[in-house]
């Protein structure tokens, strides 16, 4: 069993290591063209802009923050972070979350905890289908949903909520999203 294991142990530690020696360089080039796609499908929803390392919204840390309509402020090494542990274009699902709760600022909506960090989740599973149908990226759901359960907790959600609103989101859209988000 101790076998086992240990075998399964390295076998993760290899894996984990091709990922992140595969990680997506996360970089202000890529986080503006993340931005440029993720207005092709919300640009007419809100239209911030991307605030690169600068703790734009007042944050303690870099990570990433929407603090309004015009607003999201991220940090390089948090967003690089989340694409060597999680995979490719774990930063693009990010990216579409917050983007997601700009649309709320905009759209002056208000939901009790967790729900408006789910529904942010939905707009960013909306965001990965216009990004696997329209632009042609390999399809990074399951990248999403593991990167949304690893942050979730507290107002974000149960690990299990995340994952069903990131899905729910790539299947029925940003439309369904705002107008008849489902209570689970």
């Amino acid at each position: 069993m101790k076998k086992i294991q240990n075998m399964l142990c390295a076998a993760m530690a290899v894996t984990a290591m091709a990922q992140s020696a595969n990680a997506v360089t996360v970089n202000a080039t890529y986080i503006n063209k993340t931005g440029t796609e993720i207005r092709g499908v919300f640009g007419s929803y809100s239209n911030p802009t991307i605030y690169i390392d600068r703790r734009a919204c007042g944050e303690s840390s870099l990570s990433a923050f929407a603090c309004g309509p015009y607003t999201i402020s991220v940090g390089t090494s948090f967003l690089q972070g989340a694409e060597s542990n999680y995979g490719n274009y774990a930063a693009k699902a990010i990216l579409g979350h917050e983007w997601g709760h700009t649309i709320q600022f905009t759209r002056n909506i208000r939901q009790p905890a967790p729900y408006m960090e789910l529904q942010a989740d939905c707009a960013g599973g909306s965001f990965i289908r216009y990004a696997v149908d329209t632009l042609r990226y390999a399809n990074f759901l399951t990248t999403a949903v593991n990167t949304a359960r690893a942050y979730a907790g507290g107002d974000h959600g149960t690990p299990a909520q995340r994952d069903y609103y990131t899905r729910w989101g790539y299947t029925n859209g940003i439309t369904k999203c705002l107008s008849s988000l489902p209570r689970v």
